[in-house]
């Protein structure tokens, strides 16, 4: 009798949770959250690309800083890379446990552009007190505005590019080549 409660535990998940969540919200989350000792690391997926299960080169990353569109069901991938951690919007009322070796998706919606608090509501460590962070919801636009942006600070070099700039790299890239042809070209007495 205990294994039939068990084995059936999975299709009550499946009849009364996962069925009721937005499926083009779960096929393409927003964000993957991993939580660490004692901060939230965020990693969202280029303007215009799908989250991946993998990091993948050209993803963004904040700390403490979670974004979202707001007035429309959105999900998260949750993990936790060290301890146990709870994932806890208070404001809107979504509280999940963060579980080493799992990815756990997590839907809410904020249906007010405005900030509310992240926390962990699982004692984690010496610095718990300290893990703070921020969900920002916002206009579906600003948030796209956000990843542009986000993406613009986190793959600047500092290195202004322009036309001119970038015909003048690629010359001297050119140039640096054909000297390094004409050195290697050249023999060296033994």
């Amino acid at each position: 009798l205990l294994f039939i409660a068990l084995y059936q535990m999975d299709v009550w998940a499946a009849y009364r949770m996962k069925s009721k969540w937005d499926q083009d919200a779960l096929a393409n989350p927003i964000a993957e959250v991993t939580a660490r000792q004692f901060e939230w690391r965020i990693r969202y997926p280029a303007p215009g690309k799908k989250l991946q299960e993998t990091p993948q080169p050209d993803d963004l990353y904040t700390v403490n800083d979670l974004h979202a569109p707001a007035g429309r069901p959105v999900v998260i991938k949750l993990r936790s890379e060290d301890v146990l951690h709870s994932f806890f919007l208070p404001h809107l009322r979504v509280k999940q446990d963060a579980v080493p070796g799992l990815v756990i998706p997590v839907w809410f919606q904020a249906n007010e552009p405005k900030a509310y608090d992240l926390v962990c509501a699982e004692l984690c460590g010496w610095g718990h007190y300290k893990m703070r962070g921020q969900l920002s919801a916002q206009r579906e636009a600003d948030f796209e505005k956000y990843l542009k942006d986000l993406q613009k600070t986190q793959f600047d070099d500092g290195v202004p590019v322009d036309v001119e700039t970038a015909v003048a790299v690629g010359a001297l890239e050119a140039l640096v080549n054909a000297v390094s042809a004409s050195v290697s070209a050249i023999a060296v007495p033994a």
